[in-house]
């Protein structure tokens, strides 16, 4: 592909990314420009190199620039087992939330964040599929499930309604002891 269909398809990815409301995969990126997976890697370098805000995860790339998001943040603290986390998202998202990323606090290596980006019960599938297909560990194993999210919802309402629903589950700790056990 020439250079010129390549400054063409990046800008054609920032807008994509900017009006998507879910993250947006390597490889669904690549099939609709018919291009390969690490091609489309290489246009992600390329765009965060000339300054967009993009974040990449395991559940795609998400347009973090611009425009301030709408909606009420709050940092949950919440502990339950592998099996918990399908459980814990789905609350979430019902209540109109999304969970911006997932905390831990590692007894050697402090802090380590993961940003998640999960809006829908779709993103919740997605990333139930990843763990499921990498055979991987949620980063709250590291920390015998004990974690804190970064989550925005639509207003006070939902967030109270889904912290009420997350308590009802068990899931959600103390705030105001969120790290240890």
């Amino acid at each position: 592909m020439s250079e010129g269909n390549g400054t063409a398809r990046r800008e054609k990815i920032v807008t994509m990314l900017r009006e998507s409301r879910r993250a947006i995969t390597g490889s669904e990126l690549a099939e609709r420009f018919g291009v390969s997976r690490q091609a489309i890697v290489n246009d992600m370098a390329i765009i965060r190199a000339g300054g967009a805000e993009i974040s990449g995860g395991t559940l795609g790339y998400r347009w973090d620039g611009a425009a301030p998001p709408e909606g009420v943040f709050a940092v949950l603290a919440c502990e339950h087992d592998r099996e918990g986390a399908t459980k814990e998202l789905e609350v979430l998202v019902a209540h109109g939330c999304t969970v911006l990323d997932v905390v831990v606090d590692h007894p050697l290596y402090g802090e380590l964040r993961a940003p998640l980006n999960i809006g829908t019960h779709r993103d919740v599938e997605r990333y139930a599929e990843s763990v499921r297909r990498a055979g991987a560990e949620p980063l709250s194993s590291l920390t015998a499930g004990v974690h804190r999210h970064s989550v925005r919802a639509p207003d006070e309402v939902a967030l109270e309604s889904a912290r009420r629903d997350l308590a009802l589950l068990g899931c959600l700790r103390d705030e105001a002891d969120p790290a240890g056990p």
